[in-house]
């Protein structure tokens, strides 16, 4: 028996949580990859910030948004007319240069130094006059930067390049909040009451199974601590972290797209397997009852467990699998609990 019940009992519950946020969190990017939810709110925002038609060349009649979309350089495989999932920010630079640069009568004519970048967005009347400003305002930094001998390491075009992809980083950051606000809190809200209805996760349940059950218990710790050193879990995890507006495949592909939800069914099945051990989460037929009637205490008891585990769910693996870490060090400081006898006698 395990010298720590009640360390191990804390691990146990946090273990089945970070597995149900894991199941939850895989549903969740299955539903933002099949209904292209990045890809819309991209699409969106560039058409939105560079709506001005574009009157150059064979893309005459478009919006620069669109344009920028169309760009080779970011279009690669997707569908002409669609939008891509995703725009790497030196892509993004190199194609919204490109483009308000472009000469129909000398197509092959590039802008060669800053300062013909700084005629270009001075004569441009395609961007928004706040972005000009700002384009503006990182060219004269640079040449300033540059008369002061200050840019050693970079050419002066790498300095202005870099410049519009931090700008371009920073949209991304703030749409990537609004992915968050807009759909990914809400969806996992509804992962989360559904998967936890389906199974009958009740917390309270749940830690009244591992308080009187030593066996399991010491199995979901030593779970636990065996979650924090697998090398596919802390990837999954660390993936978590940085869910954002460019972390899904690059094209709208139909095989992609197959083989996106396909390692999420995976990652959902994995999960499962890591919750093998606990009492069966499934409903039964009359726990609700007392006495062959409804109890309302039992029924209250249960409501109250599961708006636990949905809560719990909507916390995040990340913040599980860092929880679960501190705990397992915390309870590292003593011996490890107890190998079960089947694993003894392995």
């Amino acid at each position: 028996m395990s010298g720590f019940p009640i360390v191990d009992l804390i691990l146990g519950i946090i273990f089945v949580y970070f597995m149900l946020s894991i199941i939850a969190s895989s549903a969740v990017e299955i539903i933002l990859t099949f209904s292209r939810a990045r890809a819309n709110l991209l699409r969106e925002w560039l058409l939105k910030i560079f709506d001005k038609e574009f009157n150059k060349g064979g893309d005459a009649g478009k919006s620069l948004g669109r344009v920028i979309m169309d760009h080779g350089a970011i279009a690669g495989l997707t569908k002409t007319g669609s939008s891509p999932t995703y725009i790497k920010a030196r892509d993004f630079a190199s194609a919204l240069l490109e483009k308000i640069s472009l000469d129909p009568d000398n197509p092959s004519k590039v802008a060669e130094n800053i300062e013909g970048y700084i005629e270009v967005i001075n004569n441009t009347d395609l961007l928004p006059t706040d972005l000009k400003r700002v384009l503006l305002g990182y060219a004269h930094e640079i040449q300033n930067r540059a008369e002061e001998g200050i840019t050693k390491t970079m050419s002066k075009l790498e300095m202005f390049n870099s410049k519009i992809e931090n700008w371009y980083d920073s949209s991304m950051e703030r749409l990537t909040g609004e992915l968050k606000r807009r759909y990914s809190i809400r969806i996992t809200a509804v992962a989360a009451i559904i998967l936890t209805v389906t199974l009958n996760a009740d917390s309270i349940a749940l830690a009244k199974y591992l308080y009187s059950n030593t066996e399991v218990r010491t199995k979901f710790a030593m779970a636990a601590y065996s979650a924090g050193q697998d090398s596919a879990l802390v990837k999954k995890v660390n993936e978590m972290r940085i869910t954002s507006i460019d972390t899904a495949i690059t094209a709208p592909d139909t095989e992609a797209i197959k083989l996106e939800i396909k390692n999420k069914i995976a990652e959902i099945e994995s999960a499962k397997k890591g919750l093998a051990y606990v009492m069966p989460l499934t409903w039964k037929k009359g726990e609700l009852n007392e006495n062959g009637s409804l109890s309302f205490y039992l029924l209250f008891a249960k409501i109250a467990g599961l708006l636990a585990t949905i809560l719990a769910i909507m916390m995040g693996a990340p913040f599980w699998f860092d929880l679960m870490n501190k705990v397992s060090n915390l309870r590292g400081s003593g011996s490890k609990p107890a190998k079960s006898p089947e694993e003894s006698d392995n």
